[in-house]
């Protein structure tokens, strides 16, 4: 059977995008279906923030029953080139039929397009980037995962090394469970920073959280900027970031450590929303149901955490063990006290070190960011 590649320029092309993964992972209990109105509103170049510094061509393949059979984004992120004076390109939202002609004929065309943007080199997977979800799992299968995390098939990794590509960086996921887990050293830990160095631990104000967005920023930017892959945030994508995390974050998972009255540093963990997407079958209705409402409400009882950043100045106080406790104890008083530190750069040895020594988490799952030179 041979296919053709096709740009999607309407409605109804897009909706095949989006609904493709649907219809490939029906049989898999593992795959999450994420929510079609967030995914629309991804691709919405007059809504989502980052069209206004990204190009994105969404391409569709067809087999010769004009049946969709693989899908692929070619991403050109100038902020990322502008800040790591780079030309590198990307790929994205990569799903395919198993079928190697196939696989290579997606990646060849988003190749093509990107060396005729003038593009050295095509990384990815990226979903738009690292601000977002990034990364193939290559390591850790057999259970579903959590929120905003992807998910994908065993083969597509050597599928890709197949077509020539290489890793470039792998991020790391641990697997932490309170109830298995001795934090004392924490707690005594978290006692003596506030003691010593005056500190104030607050709750994130979720009611506000536009408030608070400018606070989170500039901690963010300034943390994250020398990380691999870093893309700073502008204030429209972490505000729309922050729409939709307010649909499922609580403010005692959000601790803000102030000094003096100056925010230094923060977390963010969510509860595993995945749990409740998982039965709303990508219909906002039904997991807003899922989420909210008491009579049909999923019980949540894992959560993800997705951000800590302590400002350069202030690191080595033990302000990092005092977010982590802080994040252990509300979870656990919500019946939550378990999940993921995800994702951690697999050269960030500080972190693993704390995680991996001090608190003995179970590195269970890995991403792999792939490139190769076009």
């Amino acid at each position: 059977m041979s296919f053709t590649i096709e740009e999607v320029t309407g409605r109804n092309q897009q909706k095949e995008f989006i609904d493709l993964p649907f219809r490939l992972y029906r049989d898999n209990p593992h795959w999450v279906p994420p929510i079609r109105f967030f995914q629309k509103e991804l691709f919405n170049k007059k809504k989502h923030p980052f069209h206004e510094h990204g190009d994105v061509t969404l391409l569709l393949a067809r087999n010769d029953n004009r049946e969709v059979a693989g899908r692929i984004a070619v991403i050109v992120n100038h902020t990322h080139n502008d800040y790591h004076n780079e030309k590198t390109g990307f790929f994205g939202f990569l799903e395919s039929e198993e079928n190697p002609g196939l696989f290579k004929l997606l990646l060849d065309e988003a190749e093509g397009r990107l060396h005729e943007a003038g593009m050295d080199a095509v990384r990815g997977p990226m979903s738009f980037s690292t601000n977002e979800e990034c990364g193939l799992l290559v390591k850790g299968f057999n259970s579903r995962p959590l929120v905003m995390m992807p998910y994908n098939p065993r083969w597509y990794a050597d599928a890709l090394e197949s077509n020539g590509y290489l890793k470039i960086k792998d991020l790391f996921a641990y697997y932490l469970d309170s109830d298995k887990t001795d934090y004392s050293r924490f707690s005594r830990i978290a006692d003596l920073v506030v003691k010593k160095h005056g500190i104030k631990i607050r709750d994130f104000c979720v009611k506000n959280i536009h408030r608070e967005v400018p606070v989170i920023m500039d901690i963010y930017n300034e943390c994250w900027k020398d990380n691999w892959g870093f893309v700073p945030m502008s204030k429209r994508e972490l505000d729309m970031m922050a729409d939709e995390l307010k649909m499922i974050m609580l403010p005692e998972l959000g601790p803000v450590v102030e000094i003096d009255g100056e925010p230094v540093a923060f977390a963010i963990a969510l509860p595993d929303a995945n749990k409740a997407f998982a039965k709303a079958d990508g219909n906002l209705i039904r997991a807003l149901f899922a989420l909210k409402v008491p009579l049909f409400r999923t019980r949540i009882n894992q959560i993800r955490v997705l951000l800590l950043g302590v400002r350069k100045a202030f690191r080595g106080r033990g302000i990092e063990a005092l977010l982590i406790h802080r994040i252990i104890e509300a979870s656990s008083k919500k019946n939550m006290g378990r999940g993921e530190m995800s994702w951690i750069l697999e050269d960030n040895h500080s972190m693993r070190r704390i995680l991996e020594k001090d608190l003995n988490a179970d590195q269970y799952r890995t991403y792999r960011i792939f490139q190769k030179t076009v």
